[in-house]
């Protein structure tokens, strides 16, 4: 019965998650041939005997009918009343604003609607700093647009309102909530560490303890994705575990229901100073179980309590919840963890004469001695082979087996969900969990001991020696990560068309598999294979990039869009285009490239469309920004510039910009290649004459004067019918002559 409850929760979150991301007409599909096979199986006598097969299908059947009856009860209604219009909101704040690039979020719940009472959640998006407070009460008029948004759909936002000059009111309540408090902790908690700590090493900290990755530099973290140890720097079930453990430990000798309802007490409040992040209630959830057994003296049953946590979660949060990436992430690790982890460790161990393997669990080695103090039998067994340097280098090998079969179980669950999601991947995972691991948790402990130590009074002195050696730890963090993500292929980025077809030809090697006698011997053979295949493609693909130098003009109706790509880099030199087809290319370009290291803005009305569509989804390092009126001089990660200037990219790519007219005018010097952009708006006689010499030369449309224009090839990104007209006189004058109508033009640069 164990193994059934943790099936059945097991089965009903990952149908669920999968759900969230398939078609609506797939679920339906899903669950019609899960009705059907749940009535077969109650026939056939054969399974009907063997109950969890029926129920398996009936799982099936009950969370398709959920998914789709959440999006018929809970979000139709909110979409079809509200989106792609323009209302006037009454809403209430319910978590800090954060800032990622050049825009500030606002999570709000909403009040009142055009005067009329509502009640769901919607994310406001804006450049604008509004000072505002967690449960302040803001009033604004804007267009809620239904958000295509994957992750904001999985927290419960529906709605997003991207309004560049929103204008918004705000209000002080009279009494705060509860949850309020759990803020202001958190903001304590902050200062605390930054008091203490350099900027870096308290950001550090910051991002361990309470999960605030945005404290990170854009580096940092990009640093740390490379190196495939993110979930470090996001509050997860291990950080959580690790925390409720040491508080049990510590709290041993005290009445085991006052320690039940002490660590009760601390799970709620640590879960509330996190945010209520959906890893850490599902953490949560599995060490309510965990530590109320141990309460009761009943073994505790680790994949039970997951099983029951994926039944549960959803009903907390939302059956979209199931969604969540982060929360995907760490559930199917956790039950690699405790699936694998214990059977791969004899695999991994080097064993002495005496059949040396080290405790899995350090309760494993307590446990050890207890028994051996009770048979009145020496703690120290002599019948061990004695200490020699063979020995203790075997021990510390064992020792890192451990932590190696834990890392290796944990990327078995999660490794094909994270490729098929973020299409990339690391190959120094595994090496990141072994140097980072002990280095990792130590600061986290020995945060959660400064935040707690430095306001006590005499205590602070305790916590700021405990700041020293914690500093060191984080520096030593941050130079390991950045050292590991600056390997030789250490991470690499792989385009969705091959992501699908390495999971169809794994999916069918696992149908193989199964359908194969004696399938469990033949498994591993098939996991290695899905793996050469992944790496195969992913090292072809760097190898090919490595080669690329393109000059790359997006089809975009009317408008020019226009980039270099370098080795897999993206320059972005221009995105000009009406909003909804801005939209689309700004999502192929998120999913191909995932990032711009440089991008420019020939004029001040261009910013705003890199204000739109900039987010966590397409991280842009330098944005260059004509800024005649020097609005923008002290916004991070903006170049402006107001005259004449030249800006290297790197030893290949020189911009040299010519203000025209109060729009900027690109010349570039790619390689050996001359490349001048003449945006729109700008007219050809009022280019400098010098200028109007290149290789090649991208107009946003074809106008008067371009005969006055010197180069081998052309390229225009415009679609009307006047262009194609004048295609004929144009091919008269140079060497080739290219339109985006057709599709992308890709120009080779070398």
């Amino acid at each position: 019965m164990k193994r059934l409850l943790a099936q059945i929760g097991i089965t009903y979150f990952s149908v669920l998650a999968a759900a969230f991301y398939l078609p609506e007409i797939a679920v339906v599909v899903i669950g019609g041939i899960a009705v059907i096979l749940t009535v077969l199986f109650m026939i056939i006598r054969k399974t009907r005997r063997t109950i969890y097969i029926p129920l398996m299908a009936l799982t099936v059947v009950i969370a398709c009918a959920v998914h789709i009856g959440y999006g018929l009860i809970a979000v139709q209604p909110v979409v079809e009343t509200y989106g792609d219009e323009t209302h006037t909101v009454k809403a209430v704040l319910t978590e800090e604003p954060y800032q990622s690039y050049s825009k500030h979020y606002y999570r709000l719940k909403a009040q009142e609607v055009d005067g009329e009472k509502a009640g769901f959640k919607l994310l406001l998006k804006t450049p604008t700093d509004i000072d505002a407070e967690p449960d302040d009460i803001l009033t604004f008029t804007s267009e809620l647009k239904v958000s295509d948004n994957q992750y904001y759909r999985a927290k419960g936002y529906y709605l997003v309102s991207d309004d560049y000059g929103i204008e918004v009111e705000t209000e002080t309540p009279e009494t705060h909530s509860l949850y309020y408090r759990a803020i202001q902790l958190r903001r304590f908690m902050r200062k605390s560490l930054d008091a203490l700590l350099p900027s870096d090493c308290a950001a550090l900290c910051r991002a361990v303890l309470i999960g605030d990755k945005y404290a990170l530099s854009l580096d940092t973290r990009d640093h740390f994705r490379y190196a495939g140890a993110s979930y470090f720097i996001v509050v997860s079930g291990m950080h959580f575990a690790v925390v409720i453990m040491l508080l049990f430990r510590l709290m041993k000798r005290l009445n085991r229901w006052v320690r039940f309802a002490l660590i009760m007490a601390f799970i709620v409040l640590y879960a509330a100073v996190t945010g209520f992040q959906s890893s850490v209630l599902r953490a949560g959830i599995m060490m309510v179980f965990t530590v109320f057994g141990m309460t009761i003296r009943r073994q505790p049953y680790p994949l039970n309590h997951l099983g029951l946590a994926g039944t549960i979660m959803p009903f907390i949060v939302s059956p979209y919840g199931a969604g969540d990436v982060g929360l995907i992430l760490s559930f199917f690790a956790t039950m690699g963890i405790l699936l694998w982890a214990r059977p791969l460790l004899p695999k991994l161990c080097l064993k002495t004469k005496t059949g040396y393997i080290p405790f899995f669990h350090i309760s494993e080695k307590l446990h050890y001695y207890k028994e051996r103090k009770v048979e009145r039998l020496p703690l120290k067994d002599k019948s061990k082979e004695p200490f020699s340097f063979r020995i203790l280098l075997m021990k510390l090998w064992n020792s890192t087996a451990a932590l190696l079969s834990v890392s290796l179980a944990a990327n078995v669950m999660v490794f094909p969900i994270s490729v098929f999601i973020f299409h990339e991947f690391s190959l120094v995972t595994l090496l990141s969990a072994l140097l980072l691991y002990a280095e990792i948790y130590l600061i986290l402990v020995l945060s959660l001991a400064v935040c707690i130590l430095y306001p006590l009074g005499f205590l602070r002195y305790v916590a700021i020696l405990l700041a020293y050696p914690l500093m060191w730890l984080c520096k030593l963090v941050l130079w390991l990560v950045d050292g590991i993500a600056s390997l030789p292929f250490a991470h690499f980025r792989v385009g969705q068309a091959f992501i699908y077809a390495w999971l169809a030809v794994t999916v069918i090697l696992g149908i193989v598999v199964i359908l194969y006698r004696n399938h469990y011997r033949y498994l591993k053979y098939a996991v290695l294979c899905s793996l050469i295949i992944l790496l195969g493609g992913g090292l072809t693909q760097q190898a090919l990039q490595m080669n690329t130098f393109s000059l790359e003009v997006y089809s975009c109706d009317n408008g020019l869009c226009a980039g270099i790509n370098k080795g897999g880099k993206l320059y972005l030199l221009q995105m000009d285009a009406n909003t909804k087809q801005l939209y689309t290319l700004w999502d192929h370009l998120s999913s191909r490239y995932g990032s711009a290291d440089v991008a420019l803005c020939c004029n001040e009305n261009e910013i705003r469309h890199f204000q739109l569509y900039r987010d966590d989804e397409f991280a842009i390092s330098a944005l260059l920004l004509y800024d005649k009126e020097q609005k923008y001089q002290n916004e991070a990660n903006i170049v402006p510039f107001d005259k004449d200037c030249t800006y290297v990219v790197d030893d290949d790519v020189v911009i040299r910009l010519s203000v025209v007219n109060y729009t900027a005018v690109p010349y570039i010097t790619a390689g050996e290649r001359r490349i001048l952009i003449i945006p729109p708006g700008c007219e050809i006689d009022d280019i400098p004459k010098e200028l109007r010499t290149a290789d090649v030369i991208l107009l946003s449309q074809a106008q008067q004067g371009y005969d006055q224009l010197r180069c081998e090839d052309m390229i225009i990104s415009d679609n009307s019918d006047l262009s194609m007209l004048s295609a004929d006189a144009l091919k008269d004058s140079y060497h080739h002559v290219f339109f985006t109508d057709q599709g992308d033009v890709r120009y080779r640069l070398r």
